[in-house]
């Protein structure tokens, strides 16, 4: 099930569809896709995907009634295409990027699931379309919920996790290669079955932290002259406790970040690997991809 939008021109508009073609290939970011007829953009740091088609002209008479009979439109045969059964970030991020689209050349758009007018095209006002799709998104993922068993995860935290990630080659470019950036996982546990949030911190290296539920305390140390490794999750709180004196907060877009400059990470060694750790990773519970939870729930 998709969420599905039709793009226009006015006819007196010289645009045309190798123009489209040209733009898309130009300016949509994280394109995946090598097919020439076909736009997938996919972030690799977020999850969120969506689809662009170029289709083939169709001269079927009940399609051109339905797409191509409009007295002041011409149908591009550009369609855009995202899912539901998604968390609300994907909307978040991909619409900006869509109104960027249509306004940059100036396009018209058939909205089929418009309550207002489905059936021709328009010019919609900023935001429509995200909060069209929330509100659809929201509404089906709730009938389903119990049908597919949908993985659940609150509104604030799945939206903070995106933001983090959304941001975090920004973050590395600020704070330089010797401070370790690191990435969300979600994990679901395997005693109570809720979702965590977690990252990694490896061998007490200068980091920065969001705010998470654990973190995954990685250790490699010599001891007795054996080397010894080690992995656990840690409860996030624990950690920032335990090395209060050493974390500070940095500001920036993302809130509740914390900062473990290498000067010093090169104290903490030995309270590092004293750490009592939790149960790994395997033990714990299943990491779950980032577009694989919902932010409603029927419970």
């Amino acid at each position: 099930m998709s969420f599905d939008l039709y793009f226009y021109k006015r006819k007196d508009s010289t645009i045309t569809e190798q123009d489209i073609a040209e733009y898309l290939s130009q300016n949509l970011p994280f394109n995946n896709s090598e097919h020439t007829k076909q736009w997938c953009y996919e972030n690799p740091e977020t999850g969120v995907y969506f689809l662009i088609h170029w289709n083939e002209i169709n001269n079927d008479p009940e399609y051109i009634k339905s797409f191509d009979s409009f007295e002041e439109f011409k149908y591009l045969n550009f369609s855009f295409s995202i899912n539901f059964y998604r968390p609300t970030f994907f909307g978040i991020e991909i619409f900006p990027v869509i109104e960027k689209f249509i306004n940059s050349l100036e396009l018209h758009v058939l909205d089929p699931q418009d309550e207002n007018d489905p059936n021709n095209p328009h010019k919609f006002p900023s935001g429509y379309f995200q909060e069209q799709w929330t509100r659809h998104n929201n509404g089906v993922t709730l009938d389903s919920f119990e049908k597919f068993k949908f993985e659940y995860l609150p509104l604030e935290i799945s939206n903070y996790l995106w933001l983090y990630q959304y941001h975090r080659q920004d973050l590395q470019t600020i704070l330089g290669d010797n401070i370790f950036v690191t990435g969300f996982f979600v994990l679901k546990n395997k005693e109570d079955g809720k979702l965590y949030t977690a990252c990694v911190w490896p061998q007490h290296i200068p980091i920065i932290l969001p705010q998470v539920d654990y973190l995954i305390v990685q250790k490699k140390y010599s001891k007795l002259f054996k080397k010894f490794e080690a992995s656990g999750v840690i409860p996030y709180k624990s950690i920032i406790n335990e090395f209060k004196n050493y974390f500070e907060t940095f500001e920036y877009i993302v809130p509740n970040l914390k900062l473990l400059k290498p000067a010093n990470a090169n104290k903490i060694e030995k309270q590092f690997n004293a750490l009592k750790l939790g149960k790994a990773v395997p033990d714990f519970g299943t990491i779950i991809p980032l577009d694989r939870f919902v932010n409603v729930s029927s419970n």
